[in-house]
């Protein structure tokens, strides 16, 4: 009998190499929200007028492990900035901005929103940037760790305060077996 199926093993060692499995999928909308972001007071600001304060977190291979272990295209469409603890509004932020780099490469610093506050903006405690075109993050996206940095300007309150950051991606998985 081993010898009658001996003729059949070159065939289907063939058919199992040519059956690969392929998973790919768009991916209209994932929102990425780093809660807590805390951002420094400035003591006596309300003497010293507008000042800029700059926080950053890191987003690592653990929290970001459905864009770094596939071949993915992912691209940044908007940006949401919610005041949290400390503070009911951001009316005082005249100016943001918010960047990534890979502090692994010495590529430069990548923005992927900016804002500045119009004059007759009505109040809110939510800061939100959509961009003209998507960009295109994939590469810093998997990264081992993707910085991201947010600086925000005006007359900010001498007392710590938070936010969240809130990144609407969208993008193409591809995953091959």
């Amino acid at each position: 009998m081993t010898l009658r199926l001996f003729p059949l093993i070159p065939a289907l060692a063939t058919l199992a190499g040519a059956c690969t499995l392929s998973i790919e999928a768009d991916v209209p909308e994932v929102e990425v929200t780093q809660r807590g972001v805390k951002m420094q007071g400035v003591p006596k600001a309300n003497l010293i007028g507008d000042v800029s304060v700059t926080s950053s977190f890191t987003f690592s291979s653990s929290n970001t492990a459905w864009a770094k272990r596939m071949n993915s295209e992912v691209f940044l469409h908007h940006v949401t900035v919610t005041a949290t603890s400390g503070l009911s509004n951001l009316d005082f932020i005249k100016s943001a901005r918010l960047t990534m780099t890979d502090p692994a490469t010495s590529e430069s610093t990548t923005e992927i929103a900016g804002y500045d506050r119009c004059e007759d903006a009505q109040p809110s405690s939510i800061i939100e940037v959509s961009t003209p075109e998507p960009i295109d993050i994939t590469q810093l996206w998997s990264a081992d760790e993707t910085v991201i940095e947010l600086q925000m300007a005006g007359r900010v309150p001498e007392q710590n305060w938070t936010v969240d950051v809130t990144l609407k991606l969208a993008g193409r998985i591809t995953y091959k077996f």
